[in-house]
């Protein structure tokens, strides 16, 4: 019953390649040239939305019933700080790149510096749970919890993105890779 852990794997693979995107916009943008704001902004609010209402929550239920189980490791409550930061940290980043769309003045420092932060804070979380909490999950749970798991899943959380949406991200990817290579 660890195909939650296996979506979220695969999920995780998904956001790396973002994250890597990213750091090509990051350096892009360092060296003075301007990516398209607007794409950026869309493709931050998507990470923000779908990180705070599926992949995090879902974290979150196995991280609790690990919890049930008697795991108490720090680790387990870090992830859950870092998921609360990160969800800050990708709001700034986007506000910052949506200021710069509405024509605010932002320093280039800063901008930068919202996305560097939120890039190295999410591949450092990434990390963690690939490396102690996923393991410990496969390790400890029983085939009882991950049915109870998967119950509170759907019962809380739809995890389903239509195909217009992962179309638009594909897109969005798609375009803003175009970017960085030219």
């Amino acid at each position: 019953m660890t195909q939650i852990l296996d979506r979220l794997h695969q999920e995780h693979k998904q956001i790396s390649k973002l994250l890597d995107l990213l750091d090509d916009i990051l350096a892009m943008f360092h060296r003075g040239r301007e990516p398209d704001y607007e794409l950026l902004s869309e493709l931050l609010q998507y990470m923000e939305e779908y990180s705070d209402q599926i992949h995090h929550p879902v974290e979150e239920v196995i991280r609790e019933r690990l919890r049930l189980a008697g795991q108490n490791q720090p680790y387990l409550d870090i992830l859950t700080r870092q998921h609360e930061a990160l969800n800050e940290m990708t709001h700034n980043f986007r506000q910052a790149v949506e200021g710069v769309v509405n024509g605010e003045v932002q320093r280039r420092d800063q901008v930068e510096a919202y996305g560097r932060e939120m890039v190295t804070t999410l591949r450092h979380h990434l990390n963690l749970e690939e490396t102690e909490a996923f393991p410990l999950a496969r390790q400890v749970l029983t085939a009882a919890d991950w049915v109870a798991i998967q119950e509170e899943v759907a019962r809380t959380i739809d995890p389903r993105l239509s195909e217009t949406d992962l179309q638009r991200i594909r897109t969005l990817v798609q375009h803003l890779t175009s970017q960085v290579r030219t």
